[in-house]
């Protein structure tokens, strides 16, 4: 979720009063940042904080534009699991806590579950922040220069559609999975010190994001994205898998087959590096964090 575009106006946050010009709207109510959202569904739990979402999301689509992938995503945590859903929300600290610092090095605009899922392969300790610029640098470029989509991204169409007239708007997470595909070269398992630190903070909320999400730039998303449907990626990854894998993830999963260079030898070592690396922290299940711990491992 991220802040209201609309800043010439003063709200005052439902939660602690302080009033701010970039509210973060959740079913017509105002707040003024992730630790006040945080703090409303820890009040009222998680399906009412899931409905709220959802009437958010039903009230922009009357008023304005918003991209049915996202509706589609926001009822994947509703199916989750229990046990699922409280380890993501419990990661949800440490898998935030690096987009400020990958945010500083950004040189083209980048959709925030993007950031956060590369933010989220720093978020163990496990993998150098250098390896997570690499991923970075990859995105970028395929932002700034049609060649580079030409070089990596497989799918035809999907290349004509990243080569559009007046080029990309930003990195959305199908260009970063492409990217973190093209830069996992070492995807063999290897255990490694978990080095988790402790929360000690606001947590990142990004649960309606696409709510708040620039028209232009969300449609470039929806229309990338819908290419995992197109090449049947999603049922070629789920028969790869061994453990349980939140949906949202298996969507990054998938994604990573649009890249021209990814081998299905290499694709199912990531997926046994990532489900060992869920063992090692005692996880009930793969969300992003494990999936992008295990790519950022992999950069050389």
């Amino acid at each position: 979720m991220t802040p209201s575009a609309n800043s010439s106006q003063q709200h005052e946050c439902v939660i602690c009063g302080n009033a701010t010009s970039y509210p973060i709207e959740l079913n017509e109510k105002m707040y003024c940042s992730s630790g006040c959202i945080s703090k409303y569904r820890e009040e009222v739990g998680e399906r009412q904080f899931e409905k709220d979402s959802i009437a958010t999301f039903e009230k922009k689509r009357d008023t304005g534009w918003i991209p049915e992938r996202a509706l589609m995503y926001i009822n994947m945590c509703q199916r989750c699991s229990k046990n699922l859903k409280a380890m993501c929300k419990g990661n949800q600290y440490v898998s935030g806590l690096h987009r400020e610092e990958l945010r500083r090095s950004e040189t083209v605009p980048w959709c925030c579950h993007a950031r956060f899922n590369l933010s989220s392969s720093l978020s163990d300790g496990t993998v150098p922040l250098d390896s997570a610029r690499k991923i970075q640098a990859i995105a970028e470029e395929m932002v700034k220069n049609p060649q580079k989509c030409e070089d990596v991204v497989g799918p035809e169409d999907l290349r004509k559609k990243m080569a559009k007239p007046g080029g990309l708007k930003g990195v959305t997470t199908t260009i970063l999975d492409i990217a973190a595909a093209e830069m996992a070269k070492n995807c063999e398992y290897k255990q490694m010190e978990d080095k988790t630190p402790k929360e000690d903070g606001e947590i990142m909320i990004h649960y309606a994001a696409c709510v708040e999400c620039d028209p232009v730039f969300g449609a470039e998303c929806e229309e990338q994205a819908v290419e995992k449907e197109m090449n049947d990626c999603v049922d070629e990854v789920s028969k790869m898998t061994h453990l349980r894998w939140c949906e949202h993830t298996l969507q990054a999963l998938s994604a990573l087959l649009l890249a021209k260079n990814m081998t299905r030898e290499r694709l199912q070592s990531l997926i046994n590096s990532a489900e060992e690396i869920s063992k090692e922290k005692n996880d009930p299940g793969l969300n992003t964090r494990h999936l992008f711990i295990a790519l950022g491992r992999s950069v050389e």
